[in-house]
């Protein structure tokens, strides 16, 4: 006859089977992670609905932990403290670590991110993101949410199409800060929580957002005409410390690797339904679309794309083989 102990000493022995692995009762890892932007916020509600997941999943393996935003550390000063192992994951914009990594602009291209995937493209940004930030590069999330610019007023248009900012003041960050130059407006880069009263104040005449930004940031009551197509999708990368991940078990690994590979396809799949939602809701309010299509759009993407890809090969400290990178990822 067995007893309490004998029994409890038993069951610790068991191992549990996630995602096809055996993984020893007690062997459960442990991430902290952190984002850019306050608990309100779309996207970091996204970020909340992976860790869920993952960690109704993966008791016994790997749970993480949300730890904070900016109320921990300023966004920009995440990436170091993620390096330094302040915590130990990060999930934001690439934007915000172009310094110390200037290859994140990969992500401004036209495959999707489970094509990069397929295609090897993080395989080669995980070499350089090691050699450069200690970190490891783990997946793209939500990148079903486009980007499009917002204007107060209907713009000039150019004779084969086009759009003509000249004379107006945008809001810019440093990803598509060149669009906004070559379209002959004047960027001007703020953090997001500036908009509403930039655009109160008349101090921009419109910025880059996605769709999902208007009403969550009540900025409808100033911007009236929209641009599509949308010249980029959202880039938001999950990355972690490189020491952490080396000490995690082999399983723990392979497990965080599958769910944030699904959470890539789901989170893309939730956000061009609520782009979709949010569009049908902005036109009911009067905003109009300026579509541009045919040559038009092509021409509108392509001026868009120049500049990341341009950044990063004339960028001196860029390591990374672009022609590789280029096949891989545009």
């Amino acid at each position: 006859m067995i007893g309490k102990i004998g029994l409890v000493a038993a069951a610790g022995a068991l191992a549990v089977t996630i995602a096809g692995v055996a993984v020893p009762a007690g062997a459960e890892t442990t991430l902290r992670a952190a984002g850019p932007w306050p608990k309100t916020h779309p996207l970091i509600q996204s970020f909340h609905r992976f860790i869920e997941k993952t960690n109704a999943a993966g008791k016994g393996v790997l749970q993480i932990r949300y730890v904070g935003g900016p109320e921990i550390t300023k966004p920009r000063e995440q990436p170091l403290a993620m390096r330094n192992g302040l915590f130990d994951m990060l999930y934001g914009p690439p934007a915000y670590y172009l310094g110390l990594f200037p290859e994140g602009d990969f992500a401004n291209a036209t495959k999707t991110a489970m094509e990069q995937r397929a295609s090897g493209a993080y395989e080669l940004i995980r070499k350089a993101m090691k050699e450069k930030m200690n970190a490891r590069f783990i997946a793209r999330f939500d990148s079903g949410l486009g980007l499009h610019l917002f204007l107060k007023s209907e713009p000039k248009r150019t004779a084969s199409g086009g759009i003509d900012l000249s004379g107006l003041k945008l809001r810019a960050s440093p990803t598509y800060r060149d669009l906004i130059k070559d379209l002959g407006a004047t960027a001007v880069v703020m953090g997001p929580q500036e908009v509403y009263t930039a655009l109160e104040r008349g101090v921009i005449d419109g910025m880059g957002y996605s769709l999902t930004d208007i009403r969550a940031r009540g900025v409808q009551k100033f911007v009236k005409y929209r641009i599509d197509p949308a010249f980029s999708h959202a880039t938001i990368s999950l990355v972690m410390n490189h020491p952490k991940w080396d000490s995690m078990p082999k399983q723990a690994q392979h497990f965080l690797e599958t769910q944030a590979a699904a959470w890539e396809k789901e989170s893309y799949r939730y956000w061009k339904d609520k782009a979709a939602e949010e569009q049908t809701a902005l036109a009911k309010l009067g905003m109009k679309t300026i579509d541009l299509q045919g040559e038009a759009g092509r021409e509108y993407l392509a001026t868009f794309l120049k500049g990341p890809w341009t950044r990063m090969e004339q960028n001196p400290k860029v390591t990374i083989d672009m022609k590789e990178l280029r096949k891989r990822a545009y």
